[in-house]
């Protein structure tokens, strides 16, 4: 029996089809610390530096593979809150952790809560990077066990 705690990556695979993590913020020493912390979980880590490079590794081949985005609020060119929403288009069972150093505006906390993201305030400790992906990955198994075709079709149905 597993106890209370973080699900780390073995429950990424499980839960969501993949592994990865898409870490999205225009800071490189924000991803590069986002990398090592999760990675060190054992999460397979996607990073890039732009809203419209987070957009298209969702959309590539392999995307599906990615259980979680990590979003910078205030990345280029159009805000994190464009490129979250263009993701959720794609991928309404994503699991969704906004990471900022202002509080979140009333549009973005609706689209949170109706994703049911995660909000995290910059600076913030590795555990709670940690919890928050743990947090995130919980309310994508709620989304997709409501909505089974939430991530689309699946090799071999």
């Amino acid at each position: 029996m597993v106890g209370p705690g973080p699900r780390y990556a073995a429950w990424v695979g499980e839960e969501s089809g993949g592994r990865g993590v898409l870490v999205a913020d225009d800071e490189p020493l924000v991803r590069r610390l986002i990398d090592r912390v999760l990675r060190d979980r054992g999460f397979e880590i996607t990073a890039v530096g732009d809203g419209d490079a987070a957009v298209e590794r969702i959309a590539a081949p392999g995307g599906e593979n990615l259980a979680v985005a990590v979003v910078d609020v205030g990345m280029p060119p159009h805000g994190g809150a464009f490129a979250l929403r263009a993701m959720l288009a794609r991928r309404p069972d994503l699991g969704v952790i906004v990471i900022s150093g202002v509080s979140p505006d009333p549009a973005l906390r609706e689209l949170l809560t109706t994703c049911g993201g995660v909000f995290l305030a910059k600076p913030f400790a590795p555990e709670e990077l940690v919890q928050a992906v743990d947090d995130a990955l919980e309310a994508s198994a709620a989304r997709r066990h409501k909505s089974p075709s939430a991530s689309g079709p699946r090799s071999g149905e």
